[in-house]
């Protein structure tokens, strides 16, 4: 510190050393001027002896296995048919493994704990057994069966992510992003929203711009996140049967196109076409770290059957509640007087009151759109599953609408809050709401008429 010059060490020294004692180190501080230049050179040869011993370098002109991987996953056409592949990859996957069990932990979570409770609960109040069956199993119960999807979306978004692909992945979409105002880096937050619309909203964090960030929040809330697919997941079998994983793809395709189409909108309107330029280090490929994969997967399992065991049991207890007051009577109860109100607005989608309520209860959380519809359509038949009663009487027309719908409406409450604390703006989360109200309600109107004319 004395070679330094550290004005703090140097004062300190004076006092504790006698006169002569400071005088001798005075004089070799004198002969070693520039001694701080010979410390820190010191300091930087410690640090590259310690790196070049820690780090293994590929010979010069060695072709590294990142260096081939690369070649294929950024190139311009076959790095983009590779990101699509895997998108396909995960909705087959979700339909070959996750459909099949969820229809197991339907038949017993749901209609198997049913069934028990009512042969427990022999001689107890009808509201009591209505709570339990209609509202918590009927609801929640009916949410969890989509723990399946779920743990294959998680585990596959968890494995791209470890072992580096993600970089490359915004690195293709860069030219894409392009078009709308935008560069790769917001790619990443974007696809986040595939799992989750809040992570992907806070993400636009990384994005350097104000106007780049900015559009990127905006268009967050239109990603399908895992909840939106997991409704699909759902209700696609139900109408479309072996057409199922087609049409769900068709409404994700068709989400992303819309995407793309407000982008181009939003961004020509509001920032008068301003473009970003992109630039980013890619990471080496690496062995994936199961561990790290599985504390992904749980934690985002733990996060949403935390959410199910309180939001989503909430809403669906509430739900059930106004569906027998006043008089215990489905059709005299506040809820379908509600609903009913509203039918005219619902009827140019093809929706009747119960479909409308499920999509105002879908604000709380995208799921709570099944559990109230287990809870509407649950109570007109007492012998039939919920694939059954929906099957038999939703229209294939209102149902696509009914998909359209729910892909393209206001997001989740805590996405519109997060909306809120990163824009730190009213104007731009009022904005964004109406502008998801109003494509979603176009797109609901053209589809069920499109779908009236082709499907009937």
């Amino acid at each position: 510190k004395l070679l330094e010059g550290d004005e703090e060490i140097t004062r300190m020294m004076k006092e504790k050393l006698d006169e002569n004692s400071w005088k001798n180190v005075h004089e070799i501080l004198y002969k070693h001027e520039d001694a701080y230049l010979a410390v820190a050179s010191g300091r930087y040869d410690w640090i590259g002896r310690l790196t070049r011993a820690a780090i293994i370098r590929p010979k010069v002109g060695q072709v590294t296995i990142t260096r081939i991987l690369d070649n294929i996953a950024t190139h311009p056409f076959w790095g983009f048919i590779i990101l699509i592949g895997i998108l396909g990859l995960i909705f087959w996957l979700t339909y070959s493994i996750g459909a099949p069990l969820q229809d197991i932990l339907d038949q017993y979570l749901v209609q198997g704990s049913s069934n028990l409770i009512m042969g427990k609960l022999i001689g107890a109040p009808n509201w009591f057994k209505g709570l339990l069956i209609d509202g918590v199993i009927g609801g929640a119960g009916t949410v969890l069966t989509f723990i399946p999807i779920l743990l294959i979306f998680f585990f596959i978004f968890g494995f791209l992510e470890d072992v580096g692909y993600m970089a490359r992945a915004a690195y293709v979409m860069d030219r894409f992003m392009h078009l709308m105002g935008l560069h790769g880096k917001s790619f990443l937050p974007l696809f986040t929203g595939f799992g989750c619309n809040v992570p992907a909203v806070m993400g636009s964090r990384i994005v350097e711009s104000r106007r780049a960030r900015l559009l990127t929040i905006m268009l967050a809330p239109l990603i399908p996140c895992i909840a939106r697919i997991a409704v699909l997941n759902y209700l696609t079998p139900i109408f479309f049967g072996k057409l199922a994983p087609m049409v769900s793809w068709g409404l994700v395709v068709l989400t992303l196109i819309i995407l793309v189409l407000s982008g181009i909108l939003i961004n020509k309107i509001f920032f008068k076409g301003e473009r970003s330029a992109f630039i980013m280090e890619l990471p080496l490929y690496h062995i994936p770290n199961f561990k790290t994969i599985v504390i992904f997967v749980f934690n985002n399992l733990k996060s949403f059957i935390v959410r199910a065991g309180t939001i989503i049991l909430i809403v669906s207890i509430i739900v059930w509640l106004f569906t027998i007051l006043p008089t215990g009577e489905l059709e005299t109860s506040y809820l379908a007087k509600l609903g009913k109100y509203l039918t005219p607005i619902g009827r140019v989608v093809g929706f009747d009151w119960r479909m409308i309520l499920a999509t105002l209860t879908s604000f709380t959380a995208k799921e709570n759109s099944i559990s109230t519809l287990s809870i509407l359509y649950g109570k007109m038949n007492e012998n039939g599953g919920l694939a059954y009663i929906l099957k038999n009487t939703i229209s294939t027309s209102s149902a696509l609408s009914f998909l359209v719908l729910q892909m393209l409406f206001i997001p989740c409450m805590a996405t519109v809050v997060t909306v809120y604390k990163e824009t730190n703006s009213w104007k731009w989360t009022i904005f964004n709401i109406v502008f998801l109200l109003v494509i979603s309600t176009i797109g609901g109107i053209v589809t069920y008429q499109i779908a009236n004319i082709f499907l009937t």
